[in-house]
């Protein structure tokens, strides 16, 4: 295989791998934010959940004393 072959492959060789390397970290990067969402997500809905349950049970500011109690 001539020199100039080799030189070419190479290139294009190390072209797809650039390329791969790019889309793995563009894929941990969604995945991280996928983590960040979803552990928003959850922690909201149970403020929320615990918000609803609460005013179920008692006036308005026993529910701003629970939201706190269980907060701190």
């Amino acid at each position: 295989m001539p020199i100039t072959d080799i030189v070419i492959v190479s290139i294009i060789v190390s072209a797809f791998a650039i390329f791969a390397i790019a889309l793995a970290w563009g894929d941990y990067q969604t995945r991280e934010i996928a983590r960040t969402s979803r552990a928003r997500a959850a922690a909201g809905a149970n403020v929320v959940a615990l918000v609803r349950a609460a005013s179920t049970e008692s006036p308005k500011h026993d529910v701003r004393k629970k939201a706190e109690a269980s907060a701190a």
